[in-house]
């Protein structure tokens, strides 16, 4: 997080559009020459997915916006996580509805991250039953 925020990125940007309908925050923001270009990343469940997705569409329509970016788990690294976490396969069968938004400019995209390694010997980290890291 910190440096994201070393590169110019606001954390936690309050997403608000026209008429003050607000939709909580956006993880990052960096504001470039084309417009803002904001940044959602995946802990939450497939619905928060769609959710980001959602939202970052609806900025780009009312040109709030120039590029929205979902960050989302591989398939691989998806089983080391909680269960239902958003990930690209079960994004997929929506890509069709989100690339037919009548957006005359803009960018909206999803990041699929990998893991580096796994390794026996790193103890492992006890979730509770809403997924979340008992540490």
């Amino acid at each position: 997080m910190l440096d994201l925020r070393r590169k110019g990125y606001s954390l936690e940007s309050p997403a608000v559009l026209s008429r003050g309908r607000r939709f909580g925050s956006f993880d990052a923001v960096l504001n470039t020459k084309y417009g803002p270009a904001v940044v959602e990343w995946e802990t939450g469940n497939i619905s928060s997915s769609h959710r980001s997705l959602n939202k970052m569409a609806l900025f780009l329509l009312e040109g709030n916006i120039a590029a929205g970016t979902l960050i989302v788990p591989s398939r691989e690294l998806y089983k080391y996580l909680t269960d239902r976490v958003g990930n690209m396969q079960e994004l997929e069968p929506y890509l069709p509805m989100w690339k037919a938004l009548p957006c005359k400019q803009g960018v909206l995209e999803i990041v699929v991250i990998e893991h580096d390694a796994t390794s026996r010997r790193v103890r492992r980290i006890k979730k509770g039953t809403d997924g979340r890291a008992l540490v």
